[in-house]
């Protein structure tokens, strides 16, 4: 593994060496390197294995200028050690989880797309990729994100943004390569997305996407945001998200079924006096529970963007309504430190002959960023789970950062 570890970050470092500043047209090129160490203890019952690990990962990001103007290569190496995790007690997202029960860690090129440059406002990737899009948001809540082989247009002129997306593949959190999307007759298909946003001069953003699995899943998002100045350091934030989910012909996922129909609506409200922010939000679901993976989450790691979806549940199954409220502080005493906290609760859960199940998940989280030390970070993040559609959970997960630019 160490010796993997370091050819790979040696081809990574050369990459960035052949690259000189002569062919770099009108952007210098960047070499980051970040260091994730993450312990994570998940305590469960009906007599379930708890899940334990803890890893060092590292990520070195390349970021190239772009040659004659126009043409750029940007990459990323993920790459994580095991430090602890015992045999059976996997299920962390944070080592790979091995065929005989054990943890051990993984590498890969998590990014490798060409870049070119289309006029001084659009932008055509194509390769390996993070995405960050409502429909195909990359999750980054382990030791390396998820990835997703793509090719992506995008552009931005001035308040409006527009992109498509066209993906064959996908990488989750743990796993060495790219696999492509199988539907539930074992045949491959390709996913593509449209979207953009517009921001008025009042504040008020608008945001809509759809996408379309042939013959497997369709989502269509809608998303309003509108924040309101109260005077003295108040604002007043009204957030709204709608997400429209159907089976689309014969090749559906296992997960959803030829008959899938989901519509998930989630409104919140924000209030930010100072220091402080006070959140209350209602989600509710009419249908099936939403699927908002593209392939049953077999490859893909795509989530909500929704407030009701927090550390372990997403508060999204079928016919469920959930409240949340939430509270977040920055001490002034002590820059650098924030704490949230947030309770949130589900009910009228159809499952069974029913619609009696219910559920609830509490979180606390405590952030720490070091004023003297640039790039340097600690986070705890702790929940606890409750509910009638799955196991009980009581959870702990401490993260620390470090980020250094290296080029």
């Amino acid at each position: 593994m160490d010796n993997r570890v370091s050819a790979l970050a040696g081809v990574a470092l050369a990459i960035a060496a052949v690259q000189s500043p002569a062919a770099v047209a009108d952007d210098a090129h960047r070499l980051t390197a970040k260091f994730r160490t993450f312990y994570f203890n998940r305590d469960k019952d009906q007599g379930l294995n708890d899940s334990e690990a803890l890893s060092q990962a590292l990520r070195l990001d390349y970021v190239s200028g772009y040659a004659g103007g126009l043409l750029g290569f940007d990459a990323s190496l993920f790459t994580v050690g095991k430090l602890a995790g015992d045999r059976g007690e996997g299920g962390t997202g944070i080592l790979q989880d091995e065929g005989d029960g054990s943890q051990g860690g993984y590498t890969k090129f998590g990014q490798a797309y060409a870049k070119l440059r289309l006029g001084q406002a659009a932008e055509l990737r194509g390769g390996r990729m993070v995405l960050d899009t409502p429909l195909f948001n990359d999750s980054d809540s382990r030791s390396t994100p998820s990835a997703t082989q793509a090719a992506m247009l995008a552009g931005s002129w001035d308040a409006l943004e527009l992109y498509g997306i066209w993906s064959d593949k996908a990488s989750a959190k743990t796993e060495d390569d790219f696999e492509s999307y199988t539907d539930n007759r074992g045949n491959d298909y390709e996913v593509g997305v449209i979207g953009g946003g517009y921001r008025f001069g009042n504040g008020l953003s608008l945001a809509a996407a759809y996408g379309e699995a042939d013959n497997v899943l369709r989502q269509t998002y809608f998303n309003a945001s509108y924040p309101l100045a109260l005077g003295q350091g108040r604002e007043l934030l009204l957030d709204l998200h709608h997400y429209i989910g159907d089976a689309d012909g014969n090749g559906a996922l296992d997960s959803v079924g030829r008959d899938y129909d989901s519509n998930l609506t989630n409104i919140a409200a924000q209030l930010r006096m100072g220091a402080a922010k006070v959140t209350l939000s209602y989600q509710t679901v009419d249908g099936d529970e939403y699927e908002e993976s593209w392939d049953g989450f077999n490859h893909d790691d795509n989530g909500l963007v929704t407030w009701n979806s927090v550390q372990r549940l997403d508060f999204d199954r079928a016919d469920e309504d959930s409240w949340q409220a939430r509270f977040d502080y920055a001490f002034a005493s002590m820059p650098g430190l924030t704490f949230m906290t947030r309770y949130t609760s589900g009910d009228g859960i159809r499952s069974g002959g029913g619609h009696d199940g219910k559920e609830w998940e509490r979180n606390v989280e405590l952030q720490y960023q070091f004023p003297a030390v640039e790039g340097l970070s600690l986070r705890w993040r702790n929940s606890s789970v409750r509910s009638t559609e799955t196991y009980n959970s009581d959870e702990n997960r401490l993260i620390l950062n470090y980020s250094h630019a290296l080029l």
